[in-house]
């Protein structure tokens, strides 16, 4: 089978299990990924890229980023040329602007591939016309995979037909599950989150939050590992925690080579974000066996069951906030039994295997149509 994958851009959460899916299916099929590769000022981020060309995954530039008319179109053609030199059984595109152009190209001949599209996320505050754009790519998909249950209600009251969404749940990475949980933690007093570096994502209120903390306890420490996607909200982080004098307790530390290995020395992972398509950190964490505690949003909210295997907020008020990474500070013992069952919940619900089983199901039975 031949396999186009397209995303904006290979980068966070989505960029790292769309490697990985990738990879995993080199091994069977014929697989070419498509990105953006730069545009705007952003661009992939290189250790994914690297992983891909080490196993051999072609990888193709169009900008499907963009929503400019001339570009998108130019797109449009450039996406219809490769379709016609690579033939490929299935499209899968990882957002709602390439599955408006996957659908374009393939109105010139509807026999020419199987599109499914995927909703890895949908951001607060997101105006009407791009809502309008994307639920039209997703609209004429033959099948959309969407994880969040808030999501798939986005989808339903957009206008795409029930029956054509499916939730295929993420599997943690490999690498993580072999990771033995530790939990027999040196208290240590380090807190931290990992994940990109934008407003959405909550950094800033979590400075706010553990500068409370450190007034009670001045031993903790605060890590924030993740690359900067927002330059003007990241200077106002750096300009709080100088303003708080934070200095020397805050590590803001951009991307993380093996951030599994310093996770492990976290007291508690503090997930303070609005929205995640599914919150692979999150769960990596719970792998590793890092307590966690974490807003209960959208792709969250599926998995995280509040004193069962996590520590749910009830608010994301500073105060609030606050008081509960202090409580949970103040109980590794109930900590350490929540992490041990989230470890159990994610061996038995987000094997990788069972992610990439479960594409090759779905693939499968569309060829077979």
């Amino acid at each position: 089978m031949k396999i186009i994958h397209i995303i904006p851009f290979l980068w966070s959460g989505a960029g790292k299990v769309l490697t990985d899916l990738c990879i995993s299916q080199q091994a069977r099929h014929d697989v070419m990924i498509v990105t953006s590769g730069r545009s705007k000022g952003l661009v992939d981020w290189p250790m994914y890229r690297r992983k891909l060309a080490e196993h051999g995954v072609s990888h193709q530039h169009i900008d499907f980023f963009d929503r400019d008319s001339a570009v998108f179109w130019k797109s449009v053609q450039e996406l219809s040329e490769l379709v016609s030199k690579f033939q490929p059984d299935v499209v899968h595109c990882h957002s709602g602007v390439a599955a408006c152009a996957a659908s374009a190209v393939r109105d010139t001949n509807e026999d020419a591939f199987r599109l499914i599209g995927q909703l890895h996320s949908w951001g607060t505050d997101r105006p009407d016309w791009m809502n309008t754009m994307d639920i039209s790519g997703f609209i004429r998909s033959d099948l959309v995979i969407a994880n969040a249950a808030a999501y798939r209600r986005i989808l339903v009251k957009g206008g795409v037909p029930r029956e054509k969404i499916v939730s295929i749940p993420w599997g943690v990475a490999p690498e993580a599950m072999m990771k033995l949980p530790n939990l027999d933690r040196r208290k240590s007093g380090r807190i931290g989150f990992v994940g990109r570096v934008e407003r959405r994502k909550g950094q800033l209120e979590l400075v706010r939050a553990f500068d409370q903390v450190r007034q009670a306890r001045p031993e903790v420490k605060l890590e924030l590992a993740g690359p900067v996607a927002d330059t003007a909200y990241a200077r106002e982080i750096e300009e709080e925690i100088r303003d708080r004098q934070l200095s020397d307790s805050v590590w803001l530390g951009g991307p993380v080579r093996d951030v599994y290995r310093r996770e492990r020395n976290w007291d508690l992972f503090v997930s303070l974000s609005s929205d995640e398509g599914q919150g692979m950190a999150i769960l990596e964490a719970m792998a590793i066996g890092v307590p966690v505690l974490a807003r209960n949003c959208a792709g969250v909210e599926d998995y995280l069951e509040d004193g069962k295997n996590a520590i749910a907020l009830k608010s994301d008020a500073t105060r609030d906030v606050a008081n509960t990474i202090e409580w949970a500070l103040n109980h590794p013992k109930e900590t350490s039994k929540l992490s041990l069952q989230a470890r159990k919940m994610v061996e038995v619900t987000y094997p990788w295997d069972k992610t990439v089983l479960a594409m090759e199901t779905v693939y499968g039975i569309w060829e077979a149509r």
